[in-house]
């Protein structure tokens, strides 16, 4: 079989004017988001990874980008891997009908203004399509940290440098098959850490600013090294539990159980750009010494529904949840969890929509049949939190907002290390 592989990858910004806003709470824009998208192909599959710089993607807009994909790229919508970079500073694209009152149709040119950055994008990866080689490699970069601190009434949210955490960083560096001397065609970033910095900050003048964040900073740096022809793709891990490591917006829990917050405010990009300089100066060591060779096995993408048990969601708004030491989780039967493994050379995707905890990714990893294994959630959708069976048992937050129960994560992990034995 003919393995030889070809890539190509483009990004493109979405255009959001001033007159736009205000949408879903957003003022004004500080930094410009992304649509990515990188195209692979071998001689029997074509498979398309894409990012969007949003806080996740709804299953409307997942359906209309397979549609973009499949006319503009020519690619199965199986197997293509829409991931969300989850930067928390982005206005969501609502489903039509379910915009906030009297933006529908602001949220409509916002809708449209993603598309068109997706089309401009994916034009360009198939544009340019040419030979390629792949290679792996693994570093470690500790922009995160534990979330889930225990208080005097209980788990919750807030910095625990002796938590469990996952400072890996795996890169998968894309060449062109010739012009050994050219920067790479994508390089493809795994970290555990979700892109919130600046997630609830205010500017001094009262202003929410759109930025791609933790993400976007670092993806952005890695493209500046390398040159324009370089496309950067964050891929966001098992990062449920994960925050960066310095923050904007510093909420504390008192001994009496109350909320004291406190904002950075426009010093809040300095540390957006401390953790995007740090991660992105590790991915580009870590590519730098990555040796590419042409694969010797073909592009393979698989899918799964993994039946896991599940629970009903709170009840009420989430802002009304608190740490505490008692918690009625209550069972709602089954539900199916979507899972996806792709095949790249020697290097495996594991993918799922639902948000997992490090302790979850580092397992996997540990399990998996590929010591180059990339644990990545918010593909292909979003459905919130899935938790380690023990953040059930210490009552954690990720536990509380979850539709799933204990013992999902265990199952989606089983069934994932099947799939990727049979890649």
């Amino acid at each position: 079989m003919n393995t030889r592989l070809r890539a190509g990858a483009g990004r493109a910004p979405v255009d959001l004017p001033a007159s736009l806003f205000p949408v879903d709470g957003f003022t004004r824009v500080h930094d410009p988001l992304h649509a990515r998208v990188l195209v692979l192909e071998d001689s029997t599959t074509r498979l398309c990874v894409t990012v969007i710089e949003q806080t996740s993607i709804f299953d409307d807009q997942i359906a209309r980008t397979r549609k973009i994909l499949h006319e503009v790229c020519a690619v199965d919508p199986a197997h293509a891997l829409i991931v969300a970079s989850h930067t928390f500073s982005a206005p969501h694209v609502h489903p039509p009908g379910h915009a906030p009152p009297g933006e529908e149709e602001r949220n409509a040119r916002l809708s449209s203004a993603v598309d068109d950055a997706l089309t401009r994008a994916a034009t360009d990866a198939v544009r340019t399509l040419r030979p390629a080689r792949t290679g792996f490699g693994l570093g470690a970069c500790r922009v995160n940290v534990q979330r889930d601190v225990r208080t005097s009434h209980g788990w919750w949210l807030g910095a625990d440098d002796s938590g469990p955490t996952d400072d890996s960083v795996g890169v998968l560096r894309i060449d062109a098959a010739e012009g050994v001397n050219d920067g790479p065609i994508a390089v493809l970033v795994n970290h555990a850490v979700q892109s919130s910095v600046l997630n609830g900050s205010l500017t001094r003048s009262g202003d929410r600013e759109v930025t791609a964040d933790l993400a976007g900073a670092t993806a952005t740096r890695v493209e500046r090294h390398y040159g324009a022809d370089t496309v950067a793709l964050f891929l966001v891990g098992a990062a449920g539990d994960q925050a960066p490591y310095l923050t904007a917006v510093r909420t504390t829990v008192d001994k009496n159980g109350r909320f004291h917050r406190s904002d950075a405010q426009e010093a809040g990009h300095t540390l957006v750009d401390l953790l995007g300089e740090r991660l992105a100066a590790e991915t580009i060591r870590i590519a730098d010494r990555t040796r590419t060779t042409e694969p010797t096995t073909p592009l393979r993408v698989t899918h799964d529904n993994v039946e896991v048990p599940a629970q009903l969601p709170p009840a009420g708004s989430l802002h009304a949840l608190r740490p505490t030491t008692r918690y009625a989780f209550t069972p709602a039967g089954l539900t199916e969890a979507p899972v996806v493994a792709a095949r790249i050379g020697d290097t495996v995707l594991a993918g799922l929509q639902a948000e997992l905890n490090a302790r979850t990714g580092i397992d996997l990893k540990a399990a998996s049949p590929f010591p180059a294994t990339c644990v990545v959630t918010m593909v292909n959708g979003a459905a919130k939190y899935m938790a380690d069976a023990g953040s059930y048992d210490r009552i954690t937050y990720e536990a509380m907002n979850s539709r799933y129960a204990k013992g999902a994560a265990e199952t989606v992990t089983a069934r994932l290390v099947e799939l990727l034995r049979e890649l």
